[in-house]
């Protein structure tokens, strides 16, 4: 009798594997997310395609990213666009509100010209700084405060959880081995079990699939692994950019890409509170644009060891969560021509919490380890020369810089948060909160502005940007049936 419902079980499995149609399905409880999923692609499309400022709005706009690029915080301070907010802080609001089929994102100029936070992504924010003029580091900072409130219909967390835990559901060993679909010719370097993957998402969104393979290259997936007789999945995502292709498309996003590369790599090692890995996320300026590893089965994410074993006993089913606090040890090399600004050990903590009416998402800055500097300024200075004078003191700034951010607003702290208010299910608003403080000094005008000036934006890559995300969207819609 068993062994006939083992059989029953693996023929279901055979014709009913879990699909991506199934995961967007379950982003709603109960597998009403198709009304959901389109309801989202037509939010995107207005607010990221549609959208439109006015002339002061725009003009706005230009004066804050010439401001950021050289981090002059005085000059914004000191700006008309700010008035006096109390307590010493000097603020402004912005707006985004839907307009019919367009969404329209301005400046409060008066209390009563307030998004009336009744349509779907209306927002409304408010940017706050506070001059101190002795911070804990002796000199002088500025305190950044941004709160933020967004109707976000019937969507909270809960929505983003589920849409993780099905593509985890996606990529678990028995269902990959269920998945049937034609050989695709996208991503042809993948071999071996990914292909099964990568096949069933191009034929669900073959238009899709094309965009994405003609702009980025798939470096590597996946591939099954067992421990203790136990499969598992490890997934091992990597993916870069297309130049040749983004360059004939859209040369000035390429451009910009092209101006980092090579100015950072980023390692951020998610840990649960036993110290078991999570995750491991690359952002890696030179080669691979992300990277992304992690252990799954079932739909939940499996930790691992320090010797990179899966941890079965302590697998999170995320949908589940109640209460989960998790930090991330963060290593950074930024190259700032030839200057190589080295931080080996950044610890940021999270929590994510969900309960009846309320939804949490936090993070705070935790320890950041003293900053070291090598390499040769535009390969000119000799790097002997580099390390023995300019260290003494840009170390130091650099250093105070974090003394600053760690010890925000008297103390405080550099913090994040998501709080989603669920108690009207139809009307979800999400309060986003950020603080931290900024010290001016050197180190900021001269290694962070160098870091800005190469990422920095025009008006060609936003028309470019949404040119490319209205293709996306598009093709989406086509491939979903919309």
């Amino acid at each position: 009798m068993t062994a006939l419902m083992v059989l029953a079980l693996a023929s279901w499995m055979n014709i009913s594997p879990y699909t991506y149609n199934d995961a967007l399905c379950d982003i709603v409880p109960g597998g009403r997310g198709k009304d959901a999923v389109i309801e989202i692609a037509k939010v995107l499309d207005r607010t990221d395609v549609h959208y439109r400022t006015d002339p002061e709005t725009e003009g706005f706009r230009k004066f804050m990213r010439s401001t950021t690029n050289d981090f002059n915080f005085m000059k914004l301070y000191d700006s008309p666009y700010f008035t006096d907010a109390g307590n010493g802080f000097r603020a402004l609001r912005t707006q985004g509100c839907g307009m019919g089929e367009e969404y329209l994102i301005s400046l409060v100029t008066g209390d009563g010209d307030r998004c009336s936070m009744s349509r779907i992504w209306d927002y409304t924010t408010s940017y706050a700084l506070k001059k101190n003029d002795r911070s804990v580091a002796g000199g002088r900072s500025f305190i950044v405060s941004v709160n933020s409130t967004t109707a976000t219909g019937r969507y909270s967390h809960v929505n983003a959880l589920l849409f993780a835990e099905g593509m985890l559901k996606i990529i678990d060993p028995a269902n990959i081995r269920a998945l049937a679909s034609s050989r695709c010719a996208l991503f042809d370097n993948i071999q071996g079990e990914s292909r099964a993957v990568i096949d069933a998402f191009c034929r669900q969104f073959p238009l899709i699939s094309a965009l994405f393979n003609r702009y980025t290259a798939m470096r590597s997936f996946l591939e099954i692994r067992e421990y203790k007789g136990i499969p598992y999945a490890s997934l091992k995502f990597r993916y870069g950019y297309r130049f040749d292709n983004l360059k004939k498309d859209y040369p000035e996003l390429a451009r910009s890409f092209e101006k980092v590369r090579g100015l950072y790599k980023i390692n951020m090692k998610v840990k649960s509170q036993k110290g078991r890995t999570l995750m491991l996320i690359v952002f890696d300026s030179r080669d691979d644009a992300l990277g992304l590893s992690l252990y799954t089965r079932g739909g939940r994410l499996v930790p691992s060891d320090d010797n990179g074993k899966p941890v079965f006993a302590e697998e999170i089913e995320l949908s589940t969560v109640r209460d989960l606090e998790y930090y991330a040890v963060i290593d950074m090399v930024h190259d700032v021509h030839g200057l190589k600004f080295i931080t080996d050990n950044m610890v940021v903590s999270f929590r994510l919490a969900s309960a009846r009416g309320r939804g949490l998402w936090t993070m705070k800055l935790v320890d950041v380890s003293k900053t070291r500097i090598t390499g040769s300024y535009y390969n000119i200075i000799p790097a002997w020369l580099i390390d023995a004078f300019i260290p003494s003191n840009m170390e130091q700034l650099v250093y105070d810089v974090t003394r600053v951010m760690l010890g925000a607003n008297g103390g405080e702290g550099s913090s994040v948060s998501f709080e989603w208010d669920t108690r009207d299910p139809a009307r979800v608003i999400l309060k986003f909160s950020a603080l931290s403080e900024f010290m001016d000094n050197y180190f900021m005008k001269y290694g962070l502005g160098v870091w800005t000036r190469g990422s920095e934006s025009n008006k060609k890559i936003f028309d470019e940007g949404r040119e490319l995300t209205s293709r996306f969207l598009e093709a989406f819609r086509k491939d979903y049936g919309i």
